[in-house]
């Protein structure tokens, strides 16, 4: 019997596309935007999934790196970061209004822009030349214009993530040197002027998200690490919990190699955080003591068990690892989001 009672969760919604969709981006009144990879369509879907409209917007995918999407929160404009640009665009996609062009980030590298809570600013990530650090600019939504700006790391080796905050005026800013070291940075907002805190207890650590107090949020681990809470605003770590004590007496998955964290970790509600697995389960960890409560089983969703070489096997003996066919896990608009191998889009409600 295994040591975790279950949560199913039967399926909403289901979509399915031609290609794997890597960012999905909330719009007002439950409507979300997404785009693909290594295609320059951009797809709009009404809360129940539905398509609204699709439209080709010349992404520059190159060499299988996508565009970055993002939009404002009331809806009326979406940004495009890609390679060389960032291109400013009405809420239908079919005005471009603002063009930045730049020199071309790396594979992998770049940031998708983000739009401040009262829609009054952009701001965006630019890669720096040879001997010169990355430039963070904010720009003025109403005119356009660069109204601040700030050094950021070291040129062509991050890549970046804006993390809204509960206040309006602090952001957190995530750097990424692929599996080699993060960085967490908190960015504040004053009169115009822009300052920036390198938060190194954060250090190679990865964002969740805050809980809908605002006064706490979670971070994965990027190896062996624990799972860390800090809170807001102090920046403090106020608890934490070794992954041997979250997974510790599994028994629905036995295996050479034991199964971890995944990067992935969501506050679900103040008494709930969700952990993504390297196997790709979902497990329910309670907040008080940070132990496994439930796991969590999406309608659909299957796993397969692998040996040493990677080559399925149904015998337990030679049982290294096993892999879902989830590749992503988002929450929007209160419901929980997965994308597939096969590239479908699956909606559930949250595991409450």
């Amino acid at each position: 019997m295994s040591q975790f009672p279950h949560i199913n969760l039967p399926l909403k919604n289901k979509l399915t596309f031609t290609a794997n969709p890597v960012n999905v981006v909330p719009l007002p009144n439950g409507e979300v935007l997404m785009n693909f990879a290594s295609q320059p369509l951009i797809t709009k879907l009404n809360a129940d999934l539905e398509i609204v409209w699709e439209k080709i917007m010349q992404g520059q995918n190159t060499n299988y790196v996508s565009s970055k999407l993002s939009a404002s929160a009331d809806g009326r404009l979406i940004a495009i970061a890609g390679m060389t640009d960032v291109r400013i665009l009405d809420a239908e996609g079919t005005t471009v209004l603002h063009t930045v062009e730049h020199s071309s980030w790396g594979w992998f590298l770049g940031a998708a822009c983000y739009f401040s809570s009262d829609n009054k600013t952009i701001w965006y990530v630019l890669p720096g030349g040879e001997n010169e650090t990355d430039t963070l600019q904010v720009m003025d939504v109403a005119t356009f214009e660069v109204i601040a700006a700030h050094p950021l790391l070291e040129s062509h080796r991050y890549a970046y993530a804006f993390h809204a905050t509960p206040d309006k005026n602090t952001i957190l800013l995530e750097a990424a040197a692929g599996q080699e070291e993060s960085v967490l940075m908190q960015l504040q907002w004053d009169n115009g002027v822009v300052s920036l805190t390198t938060l190194p207890a954060c250090d190679n650590m990865i964002m969740g998200n805050f809980a809908p107090s605002g006064k706490e949020f979670v971070m994965a681990p990027h190896y062996d690490e624990p799972l860390e809470i800090y809170a807001f605003p102090a920046m403090t770590k106020v608890a934490e919990q070794d992954q041997p004590a979250i997974f510790d007496g599994s028994k629905d998955f036995p295996a050479a190699e034991p199964d971890n964290i995944n990067y992935t970790v969501f506050f679900v509600d103040d008494h709930n955080i969700l952990v993504i697995s390297q196997f790709g389960r979902l497990l329910l960890l309670d907040r008080k003591n940070l132990r496994c409560k439930a796991e969590v089983m999406p309608e659909g969703i299957e796993f397969t068990a692998y040996d040493l070489d990677g080559n399925p096997t149904a015998n337990p003996d030679y049982i290294y690892d096993y892999s879902s066919n989830i590749i992503n896990v988002m929450m929007v608009h209160n419901k929980l989001l997965l994308t597939t191998g096969d590239g479908q889009l699956r909606g559930y409600d949250l595991p409450l």
